[in-house]
């Protein structure tokens, strides 16, 4: 089934994302992101303008559109029935902090000028589940470049839930955190291949090598709750493993060795800090390899 649907989209596809790999900012030097998400973009993004504060960039402009649970199928839904169905969080370049606006449609945040990059997901239980990508990755691409032709799409590949998690989904993976983890590999590749986006976002990885080393929690696993990441270290992983990914190429300064220290959640720690650099910077670098971090040192940028 996947390979006819790589033959079928593939032309299409491939005129749609005809960009550049690497987005451009605006004229005044701002770099504009838009997340079309759900609760785990949130976790991805929270501390972002927190960290861009603490680096000294005052040029990047983040955005996110919000609904808990959201699958592509429904985000497509929303947009042609121009549902008022999202929170909006807006972070305005120089300001770096977030904003709140609901309820919103997709369309307000599509024409709120030109976006340079924006950013896709699917739900955390179909996220390992290739089938439920089909057509609905298709349509919500078509979505976009429709109304923001000049952005770049980007993947945001998630992360498996912890080890002992009670998500309902679980057991679509045997409640196997490696399985599900490599499911979600294996649609990330597929995807990249059918639809020719070539930036991903890895948040997962990164989440991965930190559950593989000392500073883990299990059975938490860098999670509140099972599922969403905790809301010290594991959304601080997430916001470094997001600006190393889209941010350091256009500011030139990695999150290496940055002083943030989110007051929340399960704490960052000195001795914690550097292992989630590490992890960010490998997986940003290696996408789909998860591997042991070692916390000697605190990096450089």
């Amino acid at each position: 089934m996947r390979k006819f649907w790589a033959l079928a989209l593939g032309f299409a596809i491939t005129i749609l994302l005809a960009s550049p790999a690497t987005a451009h900012r605006r004229d005044d030097g701002t770099l504009r992101i838009l997340a079309i998400g759900n609760s785990f973009s949130d976790d991805g993004m929270e501390h972002l303008p927190a960290l861009l504060e603490n680096l000294g960039v005052k040029n990047v402009e983040l955005a996110r559109l919000y609904v808990g649970g959201c699958s592509l199928e429904r985000h497509n839904h929303f947009y042609n029935n121009e549902t008022p169905a999202y929170m909006f969080y807006h972070s305005k370049a120089g300001e770096n902090r977030w904003t709140m606006q609901n309820p919103v449609t997709m369309q307000h945040a599509l024409a709120m000028g030109k976006w340079d990059i924006i950013t896709l997901q699917q739900v955390s239980g179909d996220s390992g589940i290739y089938e439920s990508y089909i057509p609905h990755l298709e349509e919500l691409i078509k979505i976009v470049v429709k109304m923001q032709p000049q952005a770049e799409i980007v993947w945001h590949m998630t992360w498996a839930y912890s080890s002992e998690s009670p998500h309902k989904d679980f057991p679509r993976y045997d409640r196997n955190q490696q399985k599900m983890f490599e499911a979600i590999h294996q649609c990330v590749k597929n995807l990249k291949k059918d639809y020719k986006i070539k930036t991903i976002i890895p948040s997962g990885t990164a989440i991965q090598s930190l559950r593989m080393s000392a500073v883990n929690n299990p059975p938490m696993d860098f999670t509140r709750d099972g599922y969403h990441l905790d809301l010290g270290s594991g959304r601080y992983a997430a916001a470094c493993t997001w600006y190393e990914t889209l941010i350091k190429p256009y500011t030139h300064i990695s999150m290496m060795g940055n002083t943030l220290r989110p007051n929340a959640g399960t704490k960052v720690s000195e001795e914690m800090a550097p292992y989630i650099h590490k992890a960010a910077k490998r997986a940003v670098k290696r996408p789909f390899k998860a591997r042991e971090i070692k916390g000697k040192g605190k990096g450089k940028r």
